[in-house]
């Protein structure tokens, strides 16, 4: 593997630079209500001890309200580009006034999922009941929703394969459009709930699209595992993410973790280190925001490196506040990781 990349510009610089692209975001929606799960002495459970608690026949658990919020993959990148600067369309399932907050060209094709989110004090965990207009969705809501044309936008962010039983048709209804798209970032979400013929299929659908689009997977270390192990890879991130790649016949694959991004690419593997977060505020998100900013960097035509560095910028600063960073919040944020860790960060 390629040493990490050397940053060859600050991000405050590039960010400074960069233009506003088109980004649409698709196709899911949720309403997250959130619980803190708390101990007998109402502070924060851990979920180790929540474990021990359950599994010895403890069924009664002190829970907290700490808000109801607009989420969903869809709208968690589209919250993300949108503060990044670019023109976003958002077309998910947002029949709820929860999104009336929502700054971007929001579209609804029906209603959102509904998410309880129980938050420990190290981890979370989510319960989510779909909506029957998630259940059901398919290429012709978006239509009808007139989003086919929005897939022509500088990047597409198109995100929850996984809980969209319809969506490998999607993807192919896509990939056989007329003419050229940008960059299209699919971030398959969580891969495991599907069949492995099902993982598959859509590794199939990846090729179909790359006709058409520069495609980037953008996964954490499960998803790949899952995705690889579906077309019979089983070795480590590294050689999961370029077998995938040539396999699928795409742009890139692009694991982010929390330690590391590692993309496999046309022109080798690159690296980049994470951001260190002295408080964790949110546990669930982060990957949505990882994947949003780097779309945009891919259709501001960045190189990986600094496509790599500013996805993880803007993740670990939303799991360290809870915010969605802009593009100020994110060019501060850096250059103070870098001044901390000696350079190693040098943004």
């Amino acid at each position: 593997m390629a040493p990490d990349e050397p940053p060859d510009m600050d991000l405050a610089a590039r960010l400074a630079d960069a233009p506003s692209p088109t980004m649409t975001m698709l196709p899911d929606g949720s309403i997250d209500r959130r619980f803190g799960v708390l101990n007998r002495g109402h502070a924060p459970e851990s979920r180790e001890a929540f474990v021990r608690e359950l599994s010895g026949g403890q069924r009664s658990f002190v829970t907290e309200h700490r808000g109801v919020e607009p989420g969903g993959q869809a709208v968690n990148a589209a919250i993300q580009g949108h503060e990044l600067g670019a023109d976003v369309a958002l077309y998910g399932h947002l029949d709820h006034e929860v999104f009336g907050v929502l700054d971007a060209d929001a579209h609804s094709m029906g209603a959102p999922a509904s998410v309880n989110v129980y938050e420990f004090e190290d981890a979370a965990m989510m319960l989510t009941t779909e909506s029957t207009d998630i259940r059901t969705w398919t290429y012709d809501d978006l239509v009808a929703a007139g989003g086919e044309t929005a897939l022509d936008a500088d990047a597409v962010v198109w995100t929850n394969w996984s809980s969209l039983a319809n969506s490998t048709d999607a993807l192919r209804r896509a990939a056989d459009r007329p003419g050229e798209g940008g960059v299209l970032v699919l971030d398959p979400g969580g891969v495991a709930v599907r069949t492995p013929a099902e993982r598959e299929e859509f590794v199939d659908a990846l090729g179909a699209l790359a006709g058409r689009y520069s495609v980037v997977v953008s996964a954490n270390d499960e998803e790949l595992d899952s995705l690889a192990s579906a077309v019979g890879v089983e070795s480590g991130v590294t050689e999961q993410a370029e077998r995938l790649r040539e396999l699928a016949g795409v742009t890139g694959v692009v694991m982010h973790g929390d330690e590391r991004a590692v993309a496999a690419t046309p022109g080798g593997v690159v690296a980049a280190p994470n951001f260190e977060t002295a408080d964790v505020s949110r546990f669930t998100g982060a990957g949505d925001r990882f994947s949003a900013a780097l779309g945009f960097a891919r259709a501001c035509e960045w190189d990986w490196g600094p496509s790599l560095r500013l996805a993880n910028a803007c993740a670990s600063f939303y799991v360290g506040t809870g915010l969605t960073g802009d593009r100020a919040a994110i060019a501060e944020y850096a250059a103070e990781a870098a001044t901390l860790s000696g350079g190693s960060h040098n943004d």
